[in-house]
């Protein structure tokens, strides 16, 4: 008999998590799973990728601003009751904050199985308590459920700092849609044209200051500074863009960067270039890092959560630096001026990416919810 499990996440807009959500509801085995998606707001261009048998629904239609803090207005199990009055044999809560509140309302029976997927690590009480009305509350919210899934063994060390599960958790790598990102990677990009005699770079995600496109930026000033023909491409979009544009041209480094915005087809760039950066000051696991493996992009990144589980504790593919400017910077030139270590670290891309394999993820997944 199926099993009738539901995913509720914030909404399907274009971060890591939600994309993930998607890859793994549209490869669940449909004899074991009868899959749902509910979003607390109805938004998100990773909406239209979901596949057709996925049962998807929306609580609110916009995302309402301060949403967190009126939803306060009612108790975890007030909230479950409005927003799901489904029954159902397991359901997810696939982030952290007011998905993981909801779903800590599950009413306690014999019937439904509760998971709270934790995607970005911890690093103080504040943090843990983010959406609920305090860290008590987290605890209770998190004890309701059976099992605690971490994405990266950083993410649950730092939330073991904050909370020890009272029941099972299990660690699971990201699913990632291997066979489609080699499909789009091969395709021409659309709405960019890309140089070939220009050594290209990018990073990728959300245009937030968490994300360290400023230090991205700077890189790319002394790079062309010190007379490489860099090019930068900043793929995806939010609310620092415009800030991030004048600066470009603040540095006078605007006819040497581009913006792409979102695109449904990041993969066509990220296999053109010759070294994908992450300068994020903090990761649970990084999603773009994995693509950037499977299209055979070399990784250099700051030591942030989930890195040295893809990439290896010592290197091995990929490179690993201090979080700070001047160690990025450096570890960035180097492939700039070694054709060997690019060389290298893109036949190492190549190798790792065989660890993401689709199938065997969503396996180990479904033997997780299997198994409760």
């Amino acid at each position: 008999m199926k099993k009738r499990i539901l995913f509720l996440i914030h909404d399907l807009g274009p971060g890591g998590a939600e994309k993930v959500l998607v890859n793994l509801a549209n490869g669940m085995d449909r004899d074991k799973f009868d899959v749902s998606i509910k979003t607390l707001f109805d938004w998100g261009p990773n909406r239209e990728l979901l596949a057709s048998d996925v049962h998807y629904s929306s609580w609110i239609r916009r995302d309402v601003p301060a949403n967190s803090h009126w939803m306060k207005l009612w108790t975890p199990e007030q909230l479950y009751k409005k927003i799901i009055p489904d029954q159902y044999d397991i359901v997810v809560s696939f982030l952290e904050g007011p998905s993981a509140r909801v779903i800590g309302g599950c009413p306690e029976n014999q019937y439904t199985k509760v998971v709270s997927w934790i995607h970005t690590p911890i690093l103080n009480k504040e943090k843990y308590s983010e959406g609920f009305r305090s860290s008590n509350e987290a605890d209770h919210c998190y004890n309701r459920a059976d099992m605690i899934v971490f994405v990266s063994e950083d993410v649950r060390n730092a939330f073991m700092k904050f909370h020890e599960p009272e029941k099972q958790n299990i660690i699971l790598y990201n699913i990632f849609e291997s066979d489609n990102i080699h499909f789009l990677a091969d395709l021409q990009p659309e709405g960019v044209i890309m140089e070939p005699d220009k050594m290209n770079w990018c990073g990728i995600g959300k245009l937030i200051p968490l994300k360290g496109w400023k230090r991205m930026l700077s890189i790319q000033k002394e790079l062309k500074e010190n007379g490489f023909p860099s090019h930068l491409y900043i793929i995806g979009d939010g609310p620092q863009r415009r800030e991030l544009e004048q600066l470009s041209c603040s540095m006078n480094i605007s006819e040497s960067v581009t913006f792409t915005g979102y695109l449904q087809n990041p993969y066509a760039i990220l296999s053109r270039c010759m070294l994908f950066v992450c300068a994020s000051e903090r990761e649970g696991f990084s999603t773009a890092a994995v693509e950037s493996l499977l299209c055979g992009t070399p990784v250099c990144t700051v030591d942030v959560g989930g890195m040295k589980e893809i990439l290896g504790r010592n290197n091995e593919f990929g490179v690993i630096t201090e979080n700070n400017d001047e160690a990025l910077f450096n570890a960035v030139r180097l492939f700039f001026s070694d054709s060997e270590q690019r060389e290298y670290y893109r036949m190492k891309a190549i190798e790792r990416a065989d660890l993401f394999d689709k199938e065997k993820s969503i396996s180990a997944v479904e033997e997780m919810l299997l198994s409760l």
